[in-house]
C-alpha cells in the first residue's frame, strides 16, 4: 500500500505556516556514527570500547540495533562510558537485554562525576520488564539531558509506565516518550494524566496499542486541558470509545498546544465522530491533524466530519481509512471540498467507496485547490469511477500531487490507461497503483507536466515550530 509515513516521499506537506512549518524531532549535530555488529565475543566490542573511553568527539552515536547485545556487553559498553560526555545517542532497540541492562544504562544517566552527554535513548521491543520501567523513572527524576526515550513493547506493564511517570512529572528535559505495546491501562494512564499537569516541557506521547479505556481516557483529557506543552498525541489501537472521544474533545476544546492525534482503532463508532466534528467546528481546537481509521464509522459521522470541516481553518490532514463510509459520506466530504481551503491531506482507503462515491469525491477535486494527498486504496470503484476521477484530475485540478487507487474493482486495462493518462496530464508526482513497484505500489510520474504546470518540489520544513512526530508514528494518520 502506499506508505503514509514522514520519512516516504507521501508524507503530507503543507504551506500555511502549521504542520509544515513544525520540524521533525529535536535533533542534535552528529559526527560519524559508529555501527557495531556486537556478537558476544570480546574482540568485536573492543573498537568501540576504545572509542568511547578516549571519548572521540567524532563519534556521537552509538547503533546497536537488532543485534545481541545482552547485559553483560552492555556492562562492558557502559564502563567504557564512565568518562564520556560526547556520545549523545544510544539506539539499543531488539538487543536482548533486560532490567539489568537498564540498570547499568541509567547509572549513566544520573552520573554525577560526569554529565551524561546522552539526548536520545531507544530501548524498543526489548523485555525489560515493570524493573526496568521502574529503573528509567528513577532515572527521569534526575537526569537533565534526555530529549527522546523510546519504550514501545518493553513489557512495562501499569506498574512500569507508573513509574515512570512519577519520574517524568519531575522531569524537565524530556520531549518525546513511546510507550507503545505495553499493555498499561486505565491506572498508569492516570498517573501520566498527573505527571503532564506538571510537566511543560513534553512534547510528543504516544501510548499506540495498550489497553486504555474510557475511564484512562477521561483522565488523559483532563490533562489535556491544563496542559501547555503536548503537541502531538498517539492513543491509536486503545479502546476508549465513544465515550472517551467525548472526553477527548473536550480537553481538546481547552489545549492551547495539540496539533497531532491519532485515535484510530478506539471503537468510537459514529457517536465518537460526532463528539470530534463538534470540536473542530468553528476552529474549536488548535488540532491540524487527526487520525480516525478503523473506528467503524459510517456516512453519519463523516457527514458530521465534513460539516465541520466547511468552518475549520486549521485542519490539514483527516486520516479517515479502514471505516465504513460510503456515497452518501462522499458526497458531503464532496461538498468540503469546495469550501475547505486548508485540508491537504485526506486518508479514505478501505472504505465502502463505489463509483457513486468516487465521482462525488472527484467533483469536489474539481473545484478545491488546496488538497496534495488523496488516499483512496482498497475501495471497490470499478473503470466508471476511476475515469471519471481522471477526467476531472487532468481538466479541473491543478494542486493534488498524490494519489492512491490501487487494489480497486479496475480491470486490468482500465488502471493502465489511467496511469498513462494521469502521467501525461495531470499535476501529480506520485500515483499508488497496482502497475507500481511490488514492494509499495507507488509510481513516480516522472514528466515535465502540462503548460502552466511546473513540477512541484516539496518546500523545505521551517524551524519556528516545535512538532516532533516521529516518523514511525506518521502511519498512525491513517488510524
Amino acid at each position: 500500500t502506499v506508505s503514509d509515513s514522514s520519512s516516504s516521499p507521501l508524507s503530507s506537506s503543507s504551506g500555511r505556516g502549521s504542520l509544515s512549518r513544525l520540524p521533525p524531532a529535536l535533533d542534535v549535530a552528529v559526527g560519524a556514527q559508529l555501527l557495531c555488529a556486537v556478537m558476544g565475543n570480546a574482540s568485536s566490542l573492543q573498537p568501540t570500547l576504545r572509542h568511547l573511553e578516549r571519548n572521540d568527539p567524532n563519534m556521537t552515536t552509538l547503533a546497536l540495533t537488532d543485534q545481541p547485545l545482552t547485559d553483560e556487553n552492555l556492562r562492558r559498553i557502559t564502563e567504557a562510558m564512565r568518562n564520556n560526555n560526547t556520545l549523545q545517542k544510544l539506539e539499543l532497540a531488539n538487543t536482548q537485554i533486560s532490567a539489568l541492562g537498564v540498570r547499568y544504562v541509567t547509572e549513566l544517566l544520573t552520573g554525577i562525576v560526569v554529565v551524561s552527554a546522552l539526548t536520545h535513548l531507544d530501548l524498543d521491543n526489548n523485555p525489560i520488564g515493570p524493573d526496568g520501567g521502574k529503573y528509567l523513572g528513577h532515572a527521569l527524576k534526575n537526569n537533565m539531558s534526555l530529549i527522546l526515550l523510546k519504550l514501545n513493547n518493553c513489557a512495562l506493564g501499569d506498574e512500569g509506565v507508573t513509574a515512570l511517570a512519577k519520574g517524568l512529572g519531575k522531569n524537565r528535559s524530556l520531549m518525546t516518550l513511546e510507550l507503545g505495546g505495553n499493555s498499561m491501562g486505565d491506572r498508569s494512564a492516570q498517573h501520566l494524566s498527573e505527571a503532564l499537569k506538571e510537566n511543560n516541557v513534553l512534547e510528543g506521547l504516544s501510548l499506540w496499542k495498550n489497553a486504555v479505556l474510557y475511564p484512562g481516557a477521561q483522565a488523559l483529557a483532563e490533562a489535556l486541558a491544563v496542559n501547555g506543552s503536548l503537541r502531538w498525541l498517539c492513543l491509536g489501537g486503545n479502546s476508549v470509545g465513544p465515550e472517551g472521544a467525548r472526553a477527548l474533545s473536550q480537553g481538546l476544546a481547552q489545549n492551547q498546544t495539540l496539533v497531532w492525534l491519532s485515535v484510530g482503532g478506539n471503537d468510537i463508532g459514529d457517536k465518537g465522530a460526532i463528539h470530534f466534528a463538534a470540536v473542530l467546528k468553528d476552529d474549536g481546537c488548535e488540532l491540524q491533524s487527526i487520525g480516525l481509521g478503523g473506528n467503524d464509522i459510517s456516512d453519519q459521522g463523516a457527514a458530521h466530519l465534513a460539516k465541520a470541516l466547511w468552518t475549520n481553518t486549521r485542519m490539514e490532514s483527516l486520516g479517515l481509512g479502514g471505516n465504513g463510509i460510503g456515497s452518501e459520506g462522499c458526497e458531503h466530504i464532496s461538498e468540503m471540498l469546495k469550501t475547505n481551503r486548508t485540508l491537504r491531506k485526506l486518508i479514505l482507503g478501505s472504505n465502502l467507496i463505489d463509483d457513486d462515491a468516487v465521482q462525488a469525491l472527484a467533483d469536489g477535486l474539481g473545484v478545491n485547490s488546496t488538497l496534495t494527498s488523496l488516499l483512496l486504496a482498497g475501495n471497490e470503484f470499478t473503470d466508471a469511477g476511476g475515469l471519471y476521477l481522471t477526467e476531472k484530475l487532468t481538466q479541473n485540478n491543478y494542486t493534488l500531487k498524490v494519489l492512491d487507487i490501487h487494489n480497486s474493482n479496475m480491470t486490468e486495462s482500465t488502471e493502465q490507461e489511467i496511469v498513462e493518462n494521469l502521467r501525461a496530464n495531470s499535476s501529480l508526482d506520485l500515483l499508488g497503483s497496482q502497475f507500481g513497484r511490488k514492494d509499495n505500489r507507488v509510481i513516480r510520474l516522472n514528466k515535465s507536466g502540462r503548460g502552466e504546470r511546473q513540477a512541484w518540489v516539496r518546500p523545505p520544513p521551517q524551524q519556528d515550530g516545535a512538532n516532533n512526530v516521529p516518523s514511525n508514528l506518521r502511519g498512525h494518520e491513517v488510524f
